[in-house]
């Protein structure tokens, strides 16, 4: 039997294989830095809220903690910084992070959580993938005096 090109056969399926794996390690990186990008995010928006003291309940001494936040004021914040984030020009925000979208907001005293999500566009895509990926990270900061 003549087994000319059956090595050329292997090669071109290993070289597909290789292909397809390099592709989605490339995928699988572009969600892992988007996911950072949107704890960063979420991050600068808790501390952003973590900012709005409660001038009457902190002036009266009578909230219970060091620096009690304004929630309704917050929850703007929190809303104002992740449009700002979203729509900064890339200096700041990856490329692959679209839509974030604040999920869950809690705030008591002076602690804020709050929950966000996001789509991690995917720069190269198998055909049985989709082309983008949703992401969830929640955050928690606290507002504290100095000493």
């Amino acid at each position: 039997k003549d087994e000319k090109g059956s090595i050329s056969v292997l090669t071109m399926g290993l070289f597909l294989v290789t292909v397809a794996l390099l592709i989605l390690i490339t995928d699988i990186a572009a969600i892992a830095v988007s996911k950072q990008s949107l704890v960063h995010a979420s991050e600068a928006a808790a501390i952003r809220a973590t900012h709005t003291v409660a001038l009457g309940s902190y002036y009266r001494g009578n909230s219970g903690v060091s620096v009690p936040i304004d929630c309704q004021v917050a929850y703007r914040k929190i809303e104002d910084e992740l449009r700002d984030w979203i729509s900064s020009d890339g200096e700041i925000r990856r490329v692959e992070l679209k839509d974030i979208h604040l999920t869950d907001f809690s705030c008591s005293g002076n602690r804020v959580l709050l929950s966000s999500s996001a789509f991690a566009v995917l720069p190269l895509r198998l055909p049985a993938f989709p082309s983008s990926v949703e992401i969830h990270t929640t955050v928690e900061a606290e507002a504290n005096l100095m000493r």
